[in-house]
């Protein structure tokens, strides 16, 4: 009987699905994120959630993507704010971007040092980003007028899925 540790080393880590899946959602969330960037001067606060406007007919397809990230601005509005204000948090999502490409690039060339790398890198950048979303809140610098309690426990246990794949990852390929 082989153990998972024969059973990994054993096997290229591209050949993997953990890692193929989570190269896949990942580039799928990088290129939201810099599509959420480049529109984010359309995002808005508003009292309607998304399933609200998609119950009216509002929600197509060409405004899904920058409604859902204008929803998950009700527990973080930093991403409608100036630079100064907490408009930072921008740099987390183009540095996870960033990383899901050159994890694409690092798959497809079987580079186990450079995924340990972005998985660690990917693992501090999300951290970052809860760190100062509790700085945040701390500070009472985030608008809440708009969200709800469960919009918090959801969106942030979604968010929490960038720490936790990389973790489970990155204990894979240290086997």
């Amino acid at each position: 009987r082989m153990s998972s540790r024969s059973i990994f080393q054993s096997r290229s880590i591209i050949q993997t699905w953990p890692f193929i899946f989570w190269a896949i959602i990942n580039l799928a969330a990088g290129i939201w994120e810099v599509y959420a960037y480049l529109n984010r001067f359309t995002l808005t606060l508003a009292r309607d959630t998304v399933w609200d406007k998609m119950a009216r007919g509002q929600i197509n397809l060409v405004n899904f993507w920058l409604e859902g990230w204008s929803e998950y601005c009700k527990v973080d509005s930093r991403y409608i704010q100036e630079f100064s204000k907490g408009g930072y948090v921008w740099c987390f999502e183009l540095l996870n971007a960033f990383l899901a490409v050159v994890f694409i690039f690092a798959l497809a060339l079987e580079c186990h040092q450079i995924i340990t790398m972005i998985l660690l890198v990917g693992i501090i950048n999300c951290l970052g980003y809860f760190a100062t979303l509790a700085v945040e809140t701390v500070y009472c610098r985030l608008d809440h007028r708009f969200s709800s309690g469960w919009q918090y426990i959801a969106y942030y246990l979604i968010s929490g899925i960038w720490l936790l794949v990389p973790w489970c990852l990155y204990q894979i390929v240290s086997i």
